[in-house]
């Protein structure tokens, strides 16, 4: 019982392995490309012939999205479509379509429904990316180290290990780092680290790239541009330029004139930077704030009250430069003034501005002015008497002088070529001077700023500027840095950079930085030349131009490409190193990175490949061992990072001629087969089996009988190798066929073999055995033998039963026959006696009565049966003349004695002691049965029954006289018309077949026609001569 159930449970489990198969394939696979094989996945072939296999058809049930096609016939499963994993299944890590396909066939009844899971497998075939893919940040200097500011993460379509994995930050060892953390869902949260103190005066401006790797080999790069702006902040105070000024003014100076002015700067912007002025509170507020003012915007102090020398010679006070920050920074500087005495007084001035004069007692002047161009007035007047108001004026300048207008003062012109490349400015001072005794003098300064006038046009440092960069290198990568420079000032030596054209490259407008704009490709463009702009904002603009040449330099990023998507070679089987065919593969890169080595990658080891990727044979190939080699070849290149690219490669191995068809039946072991020669004609006897191995014409087998076929007795298919019974003659004896026979294929040339099958045709007429095949199937060796051991073991209980009811059964016959003997011997004669008498013998009743009675499992119950004789007298079949009957001679009364005492007790031992034994043939027909050679595979093909045509009478005697079958036959025998007329002859049937015509006839006639008892000589024709010598 466990046994069964451990079948059960195998058998249940492979049919649920085999209700559903799994394909894997890649996506972006092209269109009609192999997803597998539905019969042989399901191996559909086993328990199917080769017709019904080949009738199958295979449908869709179902097939989501229509990604895939199949074959009606073929049952090969196809793309329908380029597949794209992510346009089916978005983020899901898991990607599967499944399918139901059902496989009819209209040749016989057949039909089942599979169950298909096709896996689409992810490819490295998206890049992350960055939404948008540029960001700016505005971050405060000297933010504390380690302040962290998040940016937004990559996505990538794909999944798994071809999705983002990791972040890096370029440059790697600048301002700003990283920090990048992993969630549950697989997502990212990066952050932007500040890695060293910012400070906005020494950079106010950041750039780096934020990269997204996934897991590809490979990976797929992403990048994100953050521009960083560092924000101001007030940590810078106003410094003056001097920290301690000192002026000296007469006491006579006039009202409302600006003595000094104090200057303070500060580096940083905007309110941070923005500079006003006040007293300190530290000085005497009123009594300085009562003779001088403060610009609070300019930083001059003007007198407001007249001074005076004997009143206070000196004055001395702070002033602060403050900003406008948040936090407000303060900066001091000190202010000595001295009030000078003025008994003679020195002459006054006062100066005009022509044009182009400023409030904080200066002019601007524009390079190149002509020279005696008049730029300012001065005005000079002393009212002292004599000689003490006469006044001449001089300046020291060399670039300026001073022309008298008669009273009305002097001008200040210019006296030479002004160029601001030169000198930006001029301080140029007057001083005029009386001719009293001493000498009064006053001075007027003044600044002269030349103005930049746009007469230089920028220029490079360089004439021709070479650099090189990486191809593939993301957007941004920093190629090189240009410089030009304009002797102008302002707008007229503004630069903006600018590049001729669009080569990948773009350059940052204002500090001459190259990047590249995307990533570039050597082998599109092995080298750059663009001409770079360098243009100032005068009016009307200048430019300058210069030449950059980036050699692009070569990555190993280009896999070798084979010329096709896999090859196919035919070559005729039993060649060794014989060249296959050529596989071409070519690598875009160049150097090492381009150098291509090919292998094979082949199981069989039956492959090799040269360098040339010639493919050769590596051991002699036999298309009856595989019919088809697949493997791969790999090209790979000689780069640091090694790429390959691999190619199918299928070999159908050619069939050639070279196997001779093999016999499978008959063979040396079991060559014979038998049958009964009456078997009918047309009947199929057997089938050689051969088999050839070699495919096409070259395995199609035809056959022929060569010898042996004696009278054309046997008929061979050709084609089937089918074996009929074509011809019958007599025998009498069993007869051997000894067929030489020839199988020939198709082949070029034709290969032929050649067998021999014995055929017996027994002398026979029982009925043949139907011939069993074996069930060759290995799933059910376990259930016949379960079924042999319980159908034997039930048969040897009934045998074992049988065998004791018989004994017991012999053993109770026994002891009766010997009661009956006498009894029925008795019963005889008193029935002889009568018969004698009356002519109307009976037969005592209670005879056929114990008769049928009788239960017994012995073979003589047909006889009892045949030889029934309830119904008739034993005498009613002798002769008769004048109602006495005539015995004939002593032999003849001794066989009927015999006789007599037969159907008295068919159980004596006359029976057994060759009764009425006669001379007749030996032989013995005992068993009709086809027999086949003790091997177990011979005998023939059809399954007979030959059934026996003699009478039951017939079959009762062969079984006590086995001779009876094959002995000879009176030639002339009698068969009574009725009681008392004659006999006629009838000439006896000598056929092989030996059956006769018994219909009508008593048991005694059946009996003596069969033996050939002559009665008819002991008879007389006249009714006188009719009396029995014994009466």
């Amino acid at each position: 019982m466990t046994t069964v159930y451990f079948l059960l449970l195998f058998l249940l489990s492979e049919a649920l392995a085999q209700s559903l198969v799994t394909f894997t394939i890649k996506e972006g696979i092209s269109r009609l490309q192999t997803v597998g094989n539905i019969p042989n996945a399901f191996n559909l072939a086993a328990n199917l012939s080769r017709d019904q296999f080949e009738s199958l058809r295979y449908q869709f049930l179902s097939n989501p999205d229509n990604l895939f096609e199949i074959g009606n016939i073929s049952g090969e499963l196809l793309t329908k479509t380029s597949i794209d994993r992510e346009s089916i299944c978005d983020f899901h890590t898991d990607c599967q379509r499944d399918l139901t396909v059902s496989v009819r066939s209209k040749a016989f009844s057949y039909t089942k429904i599979l169950n298909v899971k096709v896996i689409i497998q992810d490819t490295n075939d998206n890049s992350p990316t960055f939404e948008p893919s540029s960001i700016r940040l505005a971050i405060p200097e000297h933010s504390n180290i380690g302040t962290s500011y998040k940016i937004h993460s990559a996505t990538d379509k794909d999944v798994g290990m071809n999705s983002v994995q990791t972040y890096e930050i370029v440059p790697k060892n600048g301002a700003f780092g990283l920090n990048v953390t992993k969630s549950l869902d697989e997502s990212f949260f990066v952050r932007i680290v500040i890695k060293q103190t910012l400070d906005r005066e020494v950079q106010d401006y950041y750039q780096v790239n934020i990269r997204a790797l996934d897991g590809g080999s490979p990976p797929n790069v992403g990048v994100l541009t953050v521009h960083l702006d560092i924000e101001d902040i007030n940590d810078n105070s106003p410094v003056f330029t001097q920290t301690t000024y000192n002026k000296s003014v007469q006491e006579n100076v006039t009202v409302g004139t600006n003595i000094l002015q104090c200057v303070a700067t500060d580096d940083d912007i905007g309110d941070n930077g923005r500079v006003s002025y006040r007293f300190s509170m530290k000085s005497d507020l009123d009594a300085i704030k009562s003779k001088f003012s403060l610009n609070s915007q300019t930083g001059q102090i003007q007198v407001t009250s007249q001074l005076n020398y004997g009143e206070q010679n000196i004055y001395e006070f702070f002033i602060e430069a403050f900003d406008h920050g948040t936090e407000v920074r303060v900066s001091q500087a000190k202010v000595i003034i001295s009030v000078l005495d003025a008994g003679n007084n020195a002459p006054s001035m006062e100066i005009t501005f022509f044009e182009g004069g400023t409030s904080n007692n200066s002019v601007n002047v524009k390079e190149g002015t002509k020279e005696d161009v008049s730029i300012a007035h001065i005005r000079v007047s002393d009212a002292d008497p004599g000689r003490n108001g006469q006044v001449n004026c001089s300046t020291p300048s060399g670039a300026f002088g001073l022309q008298e207008i008669g009273s009305s003062g002097y001008v200040v012109v210019v006296k030479s070529s002004l160029d601001y490349e030169t000198v930006k400015s001029y301080q140029v001072t007057v001083t005029c001077q009386d001719q009293g005794t001493p000498s009064m003098s006053s001075t007027v300064s003044f600044t002269v700023i030349i103005v930049d006038d746009n007469d230089n046009a920028p220029k490079f440092i360089q004439r021709i500027y070479q650099a090189s960069v990486q191809e593939n290198k993301r957007s941004g990568t920093r190629v090189t840095e240009v410089l030009a420079k304009d002797k102008d000032s302002g707008v007229n030596a503004a630069i903006r950079y600018s590049l001729d054209g669009d080569y990948g490259l773009e350059i940052d407008a204002t500090t001459g930085v190259i990047v590249t704009s995307r990533p570039l490709d050597r082998e599109a463009t092995p080298q750059i030349s663009v001409k770079v702009l360098a243009v100032d904002q005068g009016n009307p603009p200048l430019s300058g131009t210069t030449t950059l040449i980036v050699n692009v330099q070569d990555v190993n990023d280009n896999p070798p490409r084979f010329n096709v998507t896999h090859y196919s070679f035919h070559l005729p089987e039993n060649l060794n190193n014989t060249k296959v065919g050529t596989v071409y593969a070519m690598d875009l890169d160049r150097g090492l990175n381009g150098q291509i080595i090919y292998t094979v990658i082949d199981d069989s080891n039956s492959f090799d490949i040269r360098s040339d990727g010639s493919i050769f044979t590596k051991k002699t190939l036999d298309y009856e061992a595989k019919r088809l080699y697949t493997f791969k070849v790999t090209a790979k290149d000689q780069g640091t990072q090694v790429l390959s690219t691999s190619v199918d490669v299928r070999v159908h191995v050619d069939d050639v001629n070279d196997n001779p068809p093999k016999c499978v039946f008959p063979d040396e072991y079991n060559q014979t087969v038998s049958l009964p020669y009456l078997t009918r004609i047309g009947s199929l006897i057997t089938t050689i089996r051969a088999y050839d191995a070699d495919s096409g014409r070259n395995s199609h087998l035809s056959f022929q009988i060569l010898s042996g076929n004696g009278h054309q007795t046997f008929k061979l298919d050709s084609n089937s190798g089918e074996l009929f019974y074509d011809n019958t003659f007599i025998i009498k004896k069993d007869s051997i066929f000894r067929l030489n026979i020839s199988i020939s294929d198709q082949g070029e040339p034709s290969l032929t073999s050649t067998c021999v099958l014995e055929v017996t045709l027994t002398h026979t007429n029982l009925s043949m055995q139907p011939f069993s095949k074996e069930d060759n199937d290995n799933k059910y060796v376990v259930i016949c033998v379960i079924v042999v051991i319980i159908t034997v073991f039930f048969s040897t209980v009934l045998i074992t039963v049988i065998i004791i009811i018989k004994r017991n059964d012999r053993r109770n016959r026994g002891r009766k026959a010997q009661q009956e003997k006498l009894r029925n011997f008795q019963q005889f004669q008193d029935i002889d006696k009568r018969y004698y008498q009356s002519r109307t013998p009976t037969y005592p009743e209670d005879l056929s009565k114990k008769k049928k009675k009788e239960v017994s499992f012995s073979l003589e119950d047909d006889l009892d049966k045949s030889l029934d004789i309830s119904g008739h007298s034993i005498l009613d079949d002798q002769p008769y003349c004048n109602n006495v009957y005539h015995p004939g001679t002593e032999q003849d009364k001794l066989k009927q004695l015999h006789f007599d005492q037969f159907l008295l007790n068919p159980n004596s031992d006359s029976k057994k002691n060759n009764l009425l034994k006669g001379s007749h043939d030996s032989s013995s027909d005992t068993s009709t049965d086809l027999t086949t050679s003790d091997s177990g595979r011979g005998g023939s093909d059809v399954e007979m029954h030959h059934s026996s045509n003699a009478p039951d009478d017939d079959k009762a005697y062969n079984s006590i006289h086995p001779h009876s079958r094959s002995s000879s036959f009176p030639a002339t025998m009698y068969t009574p018309h009725d009681r008392g007329g004659t006999r006629s002859p009838h000439k006896s049937d000598t056929s092989a077949s030996n059956k006769k015509d018994y219909t009508g006839l008593t048991p005694r006639e059946t009996f003596e026609k069969k033996h050939g008892i002559n009665r008819h000589s002991q008879e007389s024709t006249s009714s006188e001569s009719c009396l029995p010598s014994y009466v």
